[in-house]
């Protein structure tokens, strides 16, 4: 008889892993009705600005991620935007991204008339590869935007020397890592600006929104005032002294993600230590492996995690089958942002519509080749969502056993 539920055997997980997403309670009810009858649902309103919600997040998510200054806004996208006015980026201008990584890190750089250049990433921990970024720059290149690629921290180390022999500026895309550490330090506060999302399923919600965060004084203002029509703080309100956007973030945003980030240390500890766990049991099982953490990963707090498939060891099963047997027993996973951000139409097809890139024209990203990604992403990466990790070692226990399961009938699926 058939003993994986794929073929009609008994399922291994039926009940609810982790904690439904997101996470919210009465603290986030008395902050919204707070702002509600406050009648002041715009950071301009309070006076003084310190009864702001929105201030109040600023300073509190930019401590926690031990930033000087925080400045939240509308959402991820627009922080990217905005960080990389904010550095001087000028039409032409070429900044380096890795493949992995989800398509606003790339966007962002054509919304502004500058060209992302896309590397590949390193197959050990799907970061963006230093020597991928040394090998891609030339003299139109101006900045880096590394990404903390699903939470975990990558290296900075590396990132900060490149730019500081090149001198280029460095953008943290941390939209994945809210409460992960390089070294200790909190993701978003080792470059020259971090970026975050708080977008529905990050590890920190308002549903839509965003912060930059950073620990240079005049950076961060520049960033106020790019997000806040052009107006400096301390001066008249309708005095503009910048063309910029409204990228205000609400009130009732703030409220929500004070309620949020109240949790989001006893998270970033629960996730961390039941991916930890759960990396002891994977190692047991012949066919896949974790992501060996690198010495500078201090914490992982992740927005989803990563582990490895390896099809050679699986009598050549395809990694499609592996997820869809896995999904049979109940433990649904998928492949994060692996799929390489060129390959995306608007990057084959040139679809950036009025974007001006001065006297330098972006590359043919149908040819731009990003070998380590595209293997990941069709063969070896597998991603389960942060979520999961929010239960005890019960729940991974099961998934370990769902995944030992496959492993020890993998005969029945080939």
């Amino acid at each position: 008889m058939a003993k994986l539920a794929i073929n009609g055997g008994e399922k291994t997980i039926t009940r609810q892993l982790g904690k439904s997403w997101p996470v919210f309670g009465d603290m986030e009810r008395e902050l919204l009705m707070e702002v509600l009858e406050s009648g002041d649902w715009f950071r301009g309103r309070p006076d003084p600005p310190e009864d702001s919600k929105v201030y109040q997040f600023e300073n509190a998510f930019a401590s926690f991620q031990d930033a000087k200054y925080g400045v939240a806004m509308t959402n991820g996208t627009q922080t990217l935007e905005c960080a990389l006015k904010v550095v001087g980026i000028k039409p032409g201008d070429e900044v380096i991204v890795p493949a992995a990584t989800f398509v606003a890190t790339a966007t962002a750089c054509i919304l502004v008339n500058a060209i992302p250049i896309v590397v590949d990433i390193d197959p050990s921990n799907y970061q963006i590869s230093p020597e991928a970024i040394e090998a891609a720059i030339t003299p139109r290149t101006t900045g880096i935007i590394p990404v903390h690629y699903g939470g975990y921290p990558c290296d900075m180390g590396a990132v900060n020397s490149i730019a500081k022999e090149h001198g280029l500026f460095v953008i943290e895309d941390a939209a994945h890592s809210h409460g992960s550490t390089w070294n200790g330090q909190g993701c978003g506060s080792i470059g020259d600006i971090g970026s975050f999302s708080l977008q529905m399923g990050k590890t920190l919600t308002s549903g839509e929104g965003g912060i930059c965060t950073t620990n240079n004084e005049d950076l961060a203002e520049k960033l106020f005032s790019f997000h806040h029509i052009g107006r400096f703080r301390g001066r008249p309100f309708y005095e503009h002294h910048l063309v910029a956007s409204n990228l205000r973030m609400t009130e009732f945003q703030a409220a929500v993600l004070l309620g949020g980030l109240s949790r989001l240390e006893e998270q970033a500890i629960t996730r961390d230590q039941n991916a930890q766990y759960l990396e002891d049991g994977l190692r047991e099982i012949e066919g896949v492996s974790p992501i060996e953490r690198d010495e500078w990963v201090s914490r992982w707090n992740f927005y989803f995690y990563h582990f490895k498939f390896h099809s050679d060891q699986f009598g050549g099963l395809p990694r499609s089958k592996f997820v869809e047997a896995l999904g049979a027993e109940g433990l649904g996973c998928g492949s994060g942002h692996l799929h390489p951000i060129q390959h995306n139409p608007l990057f084959t097809e040139r679809n950036w519509g009025p974007a001006c890139f001065g006297d330098n024209e972006p590359p043919d990203y149908a040819a731009v080749e990003t070998p380590e990604c595209t293997r990941i992403y069709e063969e070896e990466g597998i991603s389960l969502n942060h979520a999961l990790f929010l239960g005890d070692r019960r729940d991974m226990d099961l998934m370990l056993e769902a995944i030992a399961k496959v492993r020890a009938n993998v005969d029945e699926l080939l």
